[in-house]
């Protein structure tokens, strides 16, 4: 299955604002999706927002 990756998302679409990404410690530029390197400003067919409470916490 291709999963339909871009390096760059519009806002509010992007790898950063997901559940599943994780961000690099070293470059808030990047960061991991289930063991796979992403681009914070990325995006998939798979984003999940994270939820406003999540956040807030």
């Amino acid at each position: 299955m291709e999963i339909m990756y871009k390096q760059k998302a519009e806002p509010g679409k992007q790898c950063q604002q997901c559940q599943s990404f994780t961000v690099n410690p070293s470059n808030s530029a990047a960061g991991a999706c289930f063991g796979k390197d992403v681009a914070a400003e990325g995006s998939c067919m798979f984003l999940k927002a994270k939820e406003a409470n999540a956040e807030a916490k």
